[in-house]
């Protein structure tokens, strides 16, 4: 510990014990850990008769500190920094040395400025001779000097009352209590005969925060990080807080140097106008980053698992390629669990030597390694508390006698046995690793020392933060029960299954001591996220050019869990009006109910198919993550030629299709039964991340169900989603398959087309499957026409990589690989010539298109927005590729 006692005061003035402006001049300034401040010297200070000891009161040490890492960094021509800490220490009575230590900064740093200053607090209370001697009552109670602030807060904040006899004792606790407050500047206490009154100078409210010198970031982006509001009184603490946020914002943005000034500038009226300039210098990225010592491992290795990085391509959009100091600390500590996990468990890694150009723009990272041998398992064995047989703990744990070490292995080994135990109620067991290191051999014995403790049950589960969703919304998803045993399973099932319903940006479920040993107490606490949107305006897409849409969507309808939704669709492929509403625990019981009412008119190139109708729904849990659905669907369907668009108007054919076509363009009532099974282990139902998520269904529409049009659908999709570092890997496959029960073939309303951007990406719109050449009756003699008449059969496979670009705003990327196709099984109309109807059955693998491409992703105020880039892999002969194309709504 370095004592700084040398110093001379500045400034004291003649008339006065110690003078606010009073500051040491320090002559000892060497780099420590800690440092001390003696006062010794001060003890007594003598102006003429009167003696102010600091042992009465207290006095205020403030200190400007520097990390000592700057100044020796540069004399190597490496980092630093000018990042400072202002530090605050008050002396109790009778103390006259301060301690203090920089707990933010683990290094040695340098005492830059020393102040010692009369604390407000210490407020010399003379001896009231007689008045406190005959202990009078108190009469009244007063305050003066308050402008802003309610006299009655002052009042609740002091102990002293009117009728109470005075006590010199709780007057100073009184004064300390409105300090407190953080509202005044000066605070004394008087009394006049029997009246005591407290006078205080009231702080400056803040009329206005001005930042200057912000170049690089938005203002809107350093206002977030200001704890100060208009109107408030003064608080030097939240402004130094607030300074100190936004520098390390800079820090975190890259900006090394950036420092940060407050002042406080007089206004009117008493007010002030609280300044924050900012000296961003420039931001430094990373040069190189380069290894010694490493032999087992190559250093192109070591770089892909970390986050610090030199500038790449899209450094520009994910900002990339910054220097930032905590992430370098993160990047060591994942390099040491990187090998431990390759075996090297006495890895040791140097701090990194930071070497900075000239220009102070440009970062070198050397780290050295000293991997040392590579060690393998030895024995492994579990003790202490078993429940159960030895075998069965050893069959819980995956490390086996010989093997690699691999140091993460041993700890989800731990919590295999933990949980084993846990789930049987033991809440609190434990299962700790004791290694036994051979470094002859290079082996290391484990043994898990197992401690059951005493089982407990569920006394009771609390939630907390839902302000909007009903208790039972959250409770029906827990997998786990008041008066149940304890399990660690069921408690993470619950925490994803509420997490899962996407009404909640957070969820977090803690576990609290009961009211006796052998209970145990569950909260839940969650965050709320918005739920309810309204979205109207205009656009424009490549696959509906320019559109008009408004919808409405409640998916936490009035807290109760329950969606309801109504959307309106305008555009020149499209016009759509549609209602739906879903009630997964129908009348709080376990049935889905769900209704749908619907009109819509959608373009299929040459015609158009229209169609009213509506759908019930009834759903039922099988089994965890499994349901089944039953859903009747009714709607009236046809099919015109030509569509107006915004007119809102399918144009009439006349004459109708030629005759021997003339099933393809048949309509009427279709009344079906559908049902169906889903799988769903997805992190989130609106923005997946991880799991899957399948559907297998089948539909009937016959006699049996009152229809005109008589046919059988059945398919279904799986898609699976999973975590690969910052990257989503998201795969889909889709088959379905329709078939006529009638003779007379698939209607052209029922049938499948593919292409474009819901899809297979790159390919124009509804393009891809069987084509047939016709013509209008009353043409004959004119050429004939192509018409996409789709398949009974489609095929589709999709995977995508989405990677975060702008992640505060939620930008990402994607690369993406599409393949599938349609075609047709049936015979009804292969008979024109020409026609390649039946010709792409599945004879042939090589008759799927394929398409990979590129796209942008943000998921904006108004909904998912998708700009994608798809370039087809297998055109044919008159066929364009569609280019960029943008639609408003999720991928899968």
């Amino acid at each position: 510990m370095h004592q700084l006692r040398r110093y001379r005061p500045i400034g004291a003035s003649a008339r006065s014990g110690f003078d606010d402006t009073r500051r040491p001049v320090l002559t000892d300034n060497l780099c420590t850990a800690a440092w001390a401040v003696d006062l010794t010297g001060h003890a007594h200070h003598r102006t003429g008769s009167r003696t102010l000891d600091p042992t009465v009161g207290a006095l205020e040490v403030h200190a400007r500190i520097v990390p000592c890492a700057d100044r020796e960094a540069t004399a190597r021509g490496g980092a630093g920094s000018d990042s400072t800490t202002l530090l605050h220490r008050a002396l109790r009575p009778g103390r006259r040395t301060a301690r203090i230590h920089d707990t933010g900064a683990p290094y040695a740093h340098r005492v830059e400025e020393l102040d010692v200053k009369r604390s407000w607090l210490v407020v010399v209370i003379c001896l009231w001779s007689a008045r406190i001697a005959l202990a009078q009552d108190i009469e009244r109670v007063e305050v003066r000097g308050n402008h802003h602030v309610d006299v009655e807060t002052i009042r609740a904040a002091v102990a002293t009352k009117a009728g109470q006899t005075l006590d010199p004792g709780r007057l100073r606790s009184d004064l300390r209590a409105i300090w407190r407050l953080g509202m005044f500047s000066d605070v004394r206490a008087a009394t006049e005969g029997d009246v005591v009154t407290f006078e205080v100078v009231e702080r400056p409210t803040i009329r206005k925060i001005l930042v200057a010198g912000n170049h690089e970031l938005a203002l809107d982006k350093i206002d977030e990080v200001i704890e100060l509001t208009r109107g408030a009184v003064v608080d030097e603490a939240a402004i130094r807080r607030s300074r100190d946020r936004i520098a390390d914002l800079y820090l975190a943005q890259g900006f090394l140097f950036a420092t940060v000034d407050i002042a406080q500038l007089p206004a009117d009226s008493g007010e002030v106008d609280v300044q924050f300039t900012v000296d961003e210098h420039a931001k430094v990225t990373v040069s190189d980053i380069a290894f010694t010592g490493n032999r087992a491992i190559a250093s192109d290795e070591l770089r892909r698992h970390m986050s610090t990085s030199p500038p790449g391509a899209l450094s520009f959009v994910t900002s990339s390629g910054v220097f930032r100091r905590d992430e370098l600390e993160r990047d060591l500590a994942v390099l040491t669990g990187y090998y431990h996990d390759q075996g090297f468990a006495a890895v040791k890694i140097a701090p990194p030597a930071l070497q900075l150009s000239h220009d102070r723009k440009r970062m070198m990272v050397r780290i050295a390694i000293e991997e040392g041998p590579r060690f393998d398992y030895g024995a492994i064995d579990v003790k202490g508390d078993l429940l159960g047989t030895r075998a069965q703990h050893l069959a819980l744990i995956r490390s086996r006698p010989g093997a690699r070490f691999v140091r993460s292995m041993v700890e989800a080994d731990r919590r295999a046995l933990e949980v084993h135990h846990q789930d049987l109620g033991f809440a609190n067991a434990s299962a700790a690793p004791r290694p036994r290191v051979d470094d002859t051999h290079h082996r290391i014995a484990i043994d898990f020392e197992i401690v059951r403790g005493q089982r407990v049950s569920v006394e009771r589960v609390s939630i907390r933060g839902n302000s909007k969703t009903d208790d039972k919304v959250i409770r029906r998803e827990l997998r786990i029960a008041e008066g149940e045993l304890f399990s660690a399973t069921k408690l993470a099932q619950s925490r994803q299954r509420v997490m899962a319903l996407g009404y909640f940006d957070g969820v977090a479920i803690a576990t609290r001591r009961g009211s006796s040993d052998d209970t145990i107490g569950v909260e839940v606490e969650v965050r709320e996220r918005s739920t309810s949107t309204f979205q109207a305006g205009v656009g424009f897409s490549s696959t509906e050019s320019f559109l008009v849409q408004g919808q409405v969507a409640m998916e936490n309808l009035l807290g109760r869990g329950q969606s309801l939704s109504g959307q309106v669709q305008l555009s020149s492929v499209r016009r759509l009006f549609a209602l739906h509403f879903v009630d997964p625990y129908f009348l709080d019981s376990r049935w889905t109910f769900g209704a749908e009412l619907y009109n819509q008119t959608r373009s299929l190139g040459a015609y158009a198919r229209t169609s009213t109708g509506g759908s019930l729904m009834l759903g039922y849990p099988l089994a965890d993550r499994l349901h089944g659905f039953l859903t009747y669907r009714l709607e009236d369907v046809g099919i015109t030629s030509g569509f107006d668009g915004f007119a809102g108007l399918a144009a009439t054919a006349s004459p109708l299709p030629a005759l021997d076509t003339a099933d393809l363009f048949r309509g009427g009532w279709t009344s079906s039964i559908r049902g169906s099974l889903a799988y769903d282990t997805r992190d989130n139902r609106l923005l997946p991340t991880s799991g899957e998520y399948a559907t297998a269904y089948a539909e009937y529409a016959g006699r049996l169900t009152g229809s005109g049009n008589e046919l059988v659908r059945y398919g279904g999709f799986a898609r699976h989603y999973q975590h690969l570092g910052p990257f989503v890997l998201r795969l889909n496959a889709e088959l379905g398959v329709t078939q006529s029960l009638g003779g007379r073939g698939v209607p052209l309303t029922e049938r499948y087309l593919l292409g474009g951007i819901s899809d297979i990406r790159g390919y124009e719109p509804r393009s891809l499957g069987p084509h047939l050449w016709s013509q209008h009756a009353g043409d004959v003699g004119q050429p004939l026409d192509p018409l996409a008449i789709g398949g009974n059969l489609e095929v589709i496979g999709n995977a995508e990589l989405e990677f975060p670009l702008v992640k505060s705003i939620g930008v990402s990327g994607v690369v993406f690989f599409d393949v599938g196709n349609a075609y047709n099984l049936e015979s009804r109309f292969c008979s024109r010539p020409g026609s390649d109807a039946c010709t792409g059955g599945l004879d042939a693998v090589g008759s799927l298109r394929r398409s990979v491409g590129v796209g942008v992703r943000w998921q904006s105020p108004i909904g998912p927005l998708r700009f994608e880039w798809g370039v087809p892999l297998d055109l044919k002969p008159g066929e364009k590729p569609d280019g960029l194309e943008f639609s408003i709504g999720g991928s899968f």
